[in-house]
């Protein structure tokens, strides 16, 4: 980096110099030009010894690592839209039941991946309470999940 820059410095101060004594006219035209694309050179010095193999690989291997970041990232998004659509789909089970005064206790939902629409879906639900028909048509209408995927604690 010191080298580039001291590069740079004398090409500018080189120029500089000879600007100022051309005397003015074409030839001062035709200096300032080859002046111009010595300093260019000069900024450009780098850019020339550059490892283009090494520039290309490094930049192969962000890219990789980019997409390994991008793919964790929703991978993560997708869990927590699962989260999100168990809890709120279990809330809404043990909202309907304290509407009709059900002694529910809790309730375990599990959401499957629709990998068509790229949605989370309710797949089981797990009630905590002994069986009621209401409820599990409520289940069923609402969220979609049919008796045979519904278990209550007092199925056994």
């Amino acid at each position: 980096m010191r080298q580039w820059i001291m590069g740079v410095t004398a090409a500018s101060l080189l120029a500089s110099v000879a600007m100022a004594l051309t005397p003015k006219g074409r030839v001062r035209q035709v200096t300032g030009l080859v002046c111009g694309l010595m300093c260019a050179l000069a900024v450009a010095g780098p850019l020339v010894k550059l490892d283009y193999q090494a520039l290309a690989a490094a930049v192969a291997q962000y890219e990789q690592r980019a997409r390994q970041i991008t793919g964790q990232a929703e991978e993560e998004a997708k869990m927590l839209d699962r989260t999100y659509i168990e809890d709120r789909c279990e809330a809404y089970i043990l909202a309907k039941a304290a509407e009709a005064e059900l002694a529910v206790k809790g309730v375990t939902l599990s959401a499957r991946w629709d990998e068509s629409a790229h949605v989370w879906y309710p797949w089981t639900a797990a009630v905590d309470a002994p069986y009621s028909a209401w409820l599990a048509g409520v289940i069923e209408s609402e969220l979609g999940i049919p008796p045979e995927r519904q278990s209550w604690s007092d199925d056994g």
